[in-house]
């Protein structure tokens, strides 16, 4: 993975000066992950962001034990778990679906970095906004849409999830048993 391919994600969202290229690149962290592992724990503590380069990941929660999906995250988008901010246990698990590569980052670098270069701190605000903005709609849309409503809506917005995750997690994430989701296909294909 080239620092080249983050500058290019990144400015999907905002625009990127060689300035900021520069920093970006010597300041990345960058590690493969293996499909199937975990990243956070129930009750854990998390001390790493990250910034999905390639792969897939999962975000969920064990409800009776039975695993409850809201929400996969896939090139392009940021996970920062909330005990990485609150410094509080995590209620929910982040899973690879794929083998995935990520920039991190860890607190205590970040305001090292950010003392010295506060146009990388301007960045990672004006991307937290965005990103803000993104996941209050998709909490919207989980909210206020039919489960035949949300498939059609992420078939329409994420073709690519329909390709790269199990069937069963699908359905799980629209909150679905995997029959209903047959059923839902089944009458959409007609």
């Amino acid at each position: 993975m080239e620092n080249s391919e983050i500058i290019e994600l990144l400015s999907n969202y905002v625009p990127i000066s060689d300035h900021l290229a520069q920093l970006i690149t010597k300041y990345s962290q960058i590690k493969s992950i293996k499909k199937g592992a975990l990243i956070v724990r129930e009750g854990q503590i998390t001390k790493e962001c990250f910034f999905i380069l390639k792969g897939c990941m999962k975000k969920y929660y064990l409800l009776d034990g039975e695993e409850k999906i809201t929400k996969f995250f896939t090139e392009g988008e940021t996970i920062t778990p909330s005990s990485y901010t609150d410094q509080e246990p995590s209620k929910y698990y982040i899973s690879t679906i794929e083998d995935t590569i990520v920039s991190y980052g860890d607190p205590d670098s970040e305001d090292e970095i950010y003392k010295d270069h506060p146009e990388l701190e301007s960045l990672t605000r004006k991307l937290g906004e965005i990103f803000m903005v993104k996941r209050d709609k998709e909490f919207d849309i989980r909210v206020n849409l039919s489960p035949e409503e949300r498939y059609l809506h992420l078939q329409e917005n994420r073709p690519d999830l329909m390709q790269r995750i199990p069937q069963y997690d699908i359905a799980n994430y629209l909150g679905i048993r995997p029959e209903s989701l047959s059923r839902i296909r089944k009458r959409l294909n007609k």
